[in-house]
């Protein structure tokens, strides 16, 4: 009886100390160079990129629907902007659309804050 109650409690107190379970994971923080929506001279659609200096080791994302809002009101007129964010993966893929008809795969996150 005591050894099973042991048990219990320990069970117990380890699933009280798992971590979140939020789908979206943990926030984090990136210096990276934004993209306006450039489909009219043949760019790509709004997109966000880390190691931008790099060409070796790029890596792009895409912005959900919520995010873009935020990175035209970052960009202003301008095209391209270095900045700090925050940001989630949603868990989702998505396809940025370029022009001439390219296009390509991007891991999905939301934007929680630029500056």
């Amino acid at each position: 009886m005591k050894t099973t109650l042991i048990f219990l409690m320990t069970v117990l107190g380890l699933a009280m100390c798992r971590e979140s379970d939020d789908p979206k994971g943990p926030e984090l923080r990136d210096d990276v160079m934004l993209y306006a929506n450039g489909l009219a001279y043949d760019g790509c659609e709004q997109h966000v990129v880390l190691n931008w200096n790099d060409p070796n080791k790029v890596v792009r994302y895409a912005p959900d629907a919520e995010s873009v809002s935020l990175i035209d009101s970052f960009l202003g007129k301008e095209t391209q902007k270095q900045g700090d964010i925050i940001y989630k993966f949603t868990g989702l893929k998505k396809t940025v659309q370029c022009g001439w008809g390219s296009k390509f795969e991007a891991d999905e996150i939301t934007i929680v804050s630029i500056r």
